[in-house]
């Protein structure tokens, strides 16, 4: 017991078996994970991440109860700071994602102030699903349709022909059974498209615990092995694997590396030679772009 909460020992949430190794301690202690973006060395303190020898997932356990419940009362105006490079992002995305399906009806789940749904309704009739009622509200004030729901309780089957996760699987609980809800949801024929961090890119094998993805708040990391192996495994066929494009400014970079003080020091300075509103795309290793479909 710590903080109040009760934790759970939980099998691989990919193939279920209960064998695993100790990959890194846990590092919260009374602590409670970060779930916003404003990025501290605080936000690389982990529950204790466990890889299954069977599958070679990797994930947080034992695990808080009901971990979600956090999310509903998340405010993150550092978030809002970044809008204009997310809608340039969503562009970047959207090209991929309107290759596999052109038209339809989209559902982004976790789709937080909801500023890709505000670029996929020029294509596309747009839905989120948030339980950040402070972030629900936000989107819906754009005139964006949002649940504030969990899968589980969203009504529906076969209705959607584009179900998109930006950021999202890695905060599952318990993803197998999401992921029997998203193929409900989804029409046959429709595409659920995902961004994940890849743990067995080289930046993950190099970094280890220092990797900008080990963080409280992500508790599944998946390889393309398992994040396929978990989604086949539920009648949805791999369609393409790639990497996703950042567009990101000077400010999204100062930002990311708040969370290694030292290296965050040394970029400060070097950002200075650069104009405040530049803007790049970048494609990093081991961020994850996959898209699958419904038989």
């Amino acid at each position: 017991m710590h903080n109040g909460l009760k934790y759970k020992e939980i099998p691989c949430p990919v193939c279920q078996s209960q064998e695993k190794k100790i990959l890194y301690s846990d590092t919260l202690g009374e602590r409670s994970a970060k779930f916003d973006y404003n990025f501290s060395p605080e936000h690389c303190r982990t529950y204790r991440m466990v890889q299954c020898t069977n599958c070679t997932h990797v994930y947080s356990s034992p695990l808080p109860v009901r971990l979600w419940e956090n999310y509903v009362s998340v405010v993150d105006h550092v978030y809002l700071e970044n809008q204009a490079t997310r809608y340039a992002t969503a562009e970047k995305v959207l090209a991929r994602i309107r290759r596999f399906c052109p038209q339809g009806r989209l559902l982004d789940i976790g789709c937080a102030t909801g500023d890709f749904l505000y670029s996929a309704g020029k294509y596309y009739q747009v839905e989120g699903l948030e339980v950040s009622s402070w972030s629900a509200k936000l989107t819906r004030d754009r005139g964006i349709v949002v649940h504030e729901d969990l899968l589980s309780t969203l009504k529906g089957e076969g209705i959607y022909d584009v179900i998109t996760l930006w950021g999202v699987i890695e905060h599952f609980e318990n993803p197998q059974t999401e992921i029997k809800n998203i193929a409900r949801l989804l029409k046959p024929g429709g595409i659920v498209c995902f961004w994940t961090p890849d743990v067995s890119s080289i930046p993950a094998r190099l970094l280890g615990k220092k990797w900008w993805n080990v963080l409280g708040q992500h508790i599944q990391l998946f390889s393309k092995a398992s994040l396929c192996r978990l989604l086949n495994s539920q009648g949805l066929k791999t369609e393409w694997v790639g990497l996703h494009p950042y567009v990101m400014s000077v400010d999204t970079i100062l930002n990311s590396f708040r969370r290694y003080p030292l290296v965050g020091k040394v970029v400060k300075v070097i950002a200075r030679a650069f104009p405040s509103d530049l803007k790049v795309t970048v494609i990093i290793p081991g961020e994850m772009f996959a898209i699958f479909r419904k038989s």
